[in-house]
C-alpha cells in the first residue's frame, strides 16, 4: 500500500506538472530598464547575490540587452566587474579601444581583422562591456577576459610581438608568423591558422627571441594554451578539450578575482550556458557555474543564475569566411524544444511582446527527485544547473560591427 501510495503520489505530480503550466511572468524593457512582473523578481534577488551568472546560446541581441538592464540596477548594489568569454589579451585590447573611441573603436578592429573577435564583434555585447570600463584602486581592470585566445586573433597579437621586440632576430620571427596569418585570414584558410598548426615547440621556440620581454612572453604563452585547447578539439579529443579549457577559465578566474580591489568583489557573468551551469555539465565538465556558486555560499551570498534559452526567431552564427564572417539565419532551438514540453510550457502559448521568465525551483520541487531522474539529460542540467530561464519565441539576432 505504501509503495502504491509513493507511486500514485509521483503520478499526480508528474500529472500536474503537465496538466497545470509552471507559472510565469511576462519581463519588458521600458526606457532602459526592464519592467513587469518579471523584473520584480529579479530585482528582489540582486541585494543578496555576489554573482550574476547571465547563460546564453551565441549570437542574440536580447541576452546582452537584457543583462544591461540587470547590470544597471545591480551597480548601485557593488557590481562593478564583468566576465566576458573573450580571451584576456583581446579583452585588454578591445577595453583600450572602447575608452578611446567606444564602439567606433570596435568596428575598427573587426574590419581589421574580421574572424578576430568573438562576441563583442556584436553591438549590444560591446556596449554591455562599455559599462566596465577602466580600473579599481588595485589597477585591476573592471573588465576580465578568462578565456582562450580566439581562433582568428593571432594578428592582433602577433603585430604586438613585432611591435615590442626588442631585436632583428625576434621581430623577424613575430613578423613571418604575421604575415603567414594575414594571408590566412584573407583566405578564411582556418586550416592555416596559427592556433590550429602551431606546435608547443614552435611557441617554444618563438619565446627563446622574446626571453626576458614579461609582455611578449605572455602573449606567447596565452597563444600557445590556446593553439592546445584547440587542436584538442579538432583531433576529437572532445573531453579532454573541454575539460583543459573549463581548467584555463578557473584559473584565469581566479586569478583576476584574487588581484580585485575589493575582497568580496561582485561580479557580473555573460558566457555560455554549459560553463554557468551548476554540476556536471552536459558536455561533462564541472565549470564557472559551480565554481562561482560555491564561493558565494563561502561569503554568505548567492549566484544568481539565469539562462536566455528562446524557442525561436534569428540569431548569428559565426563561420570562417571572407568578408563578414557572421550570418544572419533562423535559430533551430533544439533544447528549448525539449525542454519547454518537458517542464510543463507549451512554446506556442509564449507572449512575442518582450520576455517570458520562468522560475525553476518550484518545478524541481513538483518533479522532486524521481520525476527529475525521468527527464532527458540536457533537460536535467538546465533545469537544476539555473534558477531562471528567460524566453522568448521571436529572439533578435546580434548586430555585427563588421
Amino acid at each position: 500500500m505504501r509503495r502504491f501510495l509513493a507511486s500514485f503520489a509521483l503520478l499526480a505530480a508528474l500529472h500536474c506538472v503537465h496538466a497545470a503550466p509552471p507559472t510565469t511572468y511576462p519581463l519588458n524593457l521600458k526606457d532602459g530598464r526592464l519592467s513587469g512582473t518579471g523584473a520584480e523578481i529579479i530585482r528582489a534577488q540582486l541585494p543578496d547575490a555576489q554573482f550574476i551568472l547571465f547563460g546564453e546560446d551565441h549570437g542574440f541581441a536580447d541576452s546582452p540587452i537584457i543583462l544591461h538592464a540587470i547590470a544597471r540596477e545591480a551597480r548601485p548594489l557593488g557590481f562593478k566587474y564583468h566576465v566576458v568569454e573573450v580571451g584576456p589579451l583581446s579583452v585588454r585590447m578591445l577595453g583600450d579601444a572602447l575608452k578611446r573611441n567606444g564602439i567606433d573603436g570596435i568596428h575598427k578592429l573587426v574590419d581589421e581583422v574580421p574572424l578576430g573577435i568573438p562576441f563583442l564583434s556584436l553591438k549590444d555585447d560591446a556596449l554591455l562591456a562599455a559599462d566596465f570600463l577602466g580600473t579599481d584602486r588595485k589597477g585591476t581592470p573592471y573588465l576580465w577576459g578568462i578565456d582562450q585566445e580566439f581562433i582568428g586573433s593571432p594578428p592582433f597579437h602577433l603585430k604586438r610581438l613585432v611591435a615590442i621586440a626588442g631585436n632583428g632576430a625576434a621581430r623577424a620571427a613575430a613578423q613571418k608568423l604575421l604575415d603567414a596569418e594575414l594571408a590566412a585570414a584573407a583566405n578564411a584558410a582556418q586550416q592555416d591558422f596559427l592556433l590550429v598548426h602551431g606546435s608547443d615547440a614552435d611557441f617554444d621556440a618563438l619565446s627563446v627571441s622574446f626571453q626576458g620581454n614579461a609582455e611578449a612572453e605572455r602573449i606567447i604563452a596565452e597563444l600557445k594554451e590556446s593553439a592546445a585547447i584547440y587542436q584538442l578539439w579538432m583531433h576529437g579529443h572532445n573531453y579532454e578539450n573541454n575539460a583543459r579549457r573549463a581548467r584555463l577559465l578557473a584559473g584565469n578566474f581566479l586569478a583576476a578575482y584574487k588581484s580585485a580591489a575589493d575582497a568580496e568583489p561582485k561580479i557580473v557573468f555573460k558566457m555560455g550556458i554549459e560553463h554557468l551551469t551548476l554540476g556536471t555539465t552536459s558536455i561533462n565538465t564541472i565549470d564557472l557555474g559551480t565554481l562561482a556558486t560555491e564561493m558565494a555560499r563561502e561569503h554568505g551570498k548567492s549566484a544568481l543564475r539565469i539562462a536566455f534559452l528562446p524557442t525561436g526567431g534569428r540569431h548569428l552564427a559565426f563561420r570562417p569566411k571572407t568578408g563578414n564572417p557572421a550570418t544572419e539565419q533562423v535559430y533551430k532551438a533544439e533544447e528549448a524544444a525539449d525542454f519547454f514540453p518537458a517542464i510543463g510550457i507549451d512554446p506556442a502559448t509564449l507572449a512575442t511582446d518582450g520576455w517570458t521568465l520562468v522560475p525553476l525551483e518550484p518545478i524541481r520541487q513538483t518533479l522532486d527527485t524521481q520525476g527529475i531522474e525521468k527527464l532527458k539529460p540536457a533537460v536535467r542540467v538546465l533545469l537544476l544547473g539555473y534558477d531562471y530561464v528567460i524566453t522568448t519565441p521571436d529572439a533578435k539576432a546580434g548586430v555585427s560591427l563588421y
